[in-house]
């Protein structure tokens, strides 16, 4: 299934791109492809989210990167009179990598995870009522607020795909050489300590990579909609298939195949915002996968009543730690990741 998906989903971005270009004027092309790009990068991070419970924090991103980028603009506003400018990006990305780091540093003074993504949130909203006010009184000419929640979707250029595509090509890095790692890392942290994994450092990194990754997509996305897209393809994909290292690959496909539905919505209804179809198609995705969901429970339960004794998955899971631990001491932890995976 996961190739049949990969493979729709492709088709499907190469048809949009392609109307994209041939519509208009071509001025859909450019923002579908910073769309495109930006669902795919953050996708690649929904599964860790959501694997990890870092789904509270995730959707803190809403409010980390409204906050983060009220700030961002007022330095915007000053030197570019513009948010369509190399020093808004770099400034997001600078409160957005501060505010999420807060967050692992209240946790360190004895804060639960949750209560500590509480507490920085709500420094958050008391210092966006402060920047809103600040804008709309000194930079109202300027800057309007409302696109920093929706995004500029309509106005990106190449220059802007330019700009955004290091910081989201960094962001991709973590996915990409670490996924498979925090996947495991989420479902055995003992074990991953024990093959020489650090979940820890893990966690910073990814959110770091999360950081990336948001404040790229603010101008195209808005403030809100990465949040969203930190979640549901990540929790869409656990529904389609229970492998791990399926659940990365199946994301993205599922964005980008969201992103490209979002365009021809979009193009047939022009007041639904591409961002808010792209989050309608996701969760079109999401409900769509509940009948194979049952299906897949209803062929477990007829397994279990044929006669399959109980412990057949704990059974499978200490032949995992058996098989992979006995070179714990010889093996670099990279090559367990793939002794792991292929046993998945």
């Amino acid at each position: 299934m996961g190739i049949l998906i990969e493979a729709v989903a492709a088709a499907s971005a190469a048809a949009a791109l392609l109307h994209a270009y041939l519509h208009a004027q071509s001025l859909l092309f450019w923002p579908l492809v910073s769309l495109v790009l930006s669902a795919a990068v953050l996708a690649a991070l929904s599964p860790l989210a959501v694997s990890r419970r870092m789904t509270f924090l995730a959707h803190a991103q809403g409010h980390s990167i409204l906050t983060a980028a009220l700030a961002a603009a007022i330095p915007a506003a000053v030197a570019a009179r513009s948010l369509d400018s190399p020093l808004f990006y770099l400034a997001t990305l600078l409160f957005v990598i501060v505010l999420n780091l807060l967050v692992l540093f209240t946790e360190r003074l004895g804060f639960r995870k949750d209560v500590a993504t509480g507490v920085v949130m709500s420094f958050q909203l008391t210092a966006t009522v402060v920047l809103l006010y600040v804008i709309r009184y000194l930079y109202a000419t300027a800057l309007d607020p409302l696109s920093i929640i929706t995004g500029e979707y309509v106005l990106i250029t190449y220059r802007d795909v330019l700009t955004q595509t290091p910081l989201l090509f960094a962001s991709a890095l973590f996915p990409l050489f670490y996924g498979v790692k925090y996947l495991y890392a989420a479902v055995d942290e003992a074990f991953a300590q024990a093959v020489g994994i650090n979940p820890k450092l893990l966690d910073r990194l990814f959110v770091v990579a999360m950081s990336l990754a948001v404040a790229a997509s603010v101008y195209a996305l808005g403030s809100l909609m990465p949040a969203v897209l930190l979640v549901l393809p990540g929790a869409a994909a656990s529904r389609y298939s229970h492998r791990l290292t399926e659940q990365i690959p199946l994301s993205v496909s599922l964005a980008v195949l969201s992103a490209a539905a979002a365009h021809f919505l979009y193009t047939m209804l022009p007041w639904l915002w591409p961002s808010a179809a792209l989050g309608l198609a996701l969760l079109a995705l999401l409900v769509a996968a509940q009948p194979l969901r049952n299906n897949a429970s209803r062929k477990t339960a007829h397994v279990a009543a044929s006669g399959a004794p109980d412990g057949v998955q704990v059974a499978a899971h200490a032949e995992v730690h058996k098989r992979v631990a006995s070179p714990i001491r010889h093996s670099h932890p990279l090559k367990l990741c793939v002794q792991i995976s292929h046993l998945a």
